[in-house]
């Protein structure tokens, strides 16, 4: 997850949901750029032919299940 904001709401968010995947400070950003990302929140799936897929919004669970089985 690429993040936009304050160091402290930054280590607020990822304390308050639990989250345990890899998370960076993207306070230039460059990751939201060299994806195309305009806004939180966003995804974007490297496939392993390295084309690139992403979603705006809000996915729900069955979907995101579904997008990360099919990379």
């Amino acid at each position: 997850m690429a993040w936009n904001g304050s160091d402290s709401s930054y280590r607020e968010f990822i304390e308050r949901h639990s989250l345990t995947f890899d998370n960076l400070d993207d306070t230039a950003a460059s990751i939201f750029s060299e994806y195309d990302i305009p806004s939180q929140p966003a995804w974007a799936f490297v496939k392993q032919d390295g084309t690139l897929e992403t979603r705006m919004g809000v996915v729900p669970q069955d979907e995101l299940v579904n997008l990360l089985e099919n990379l």
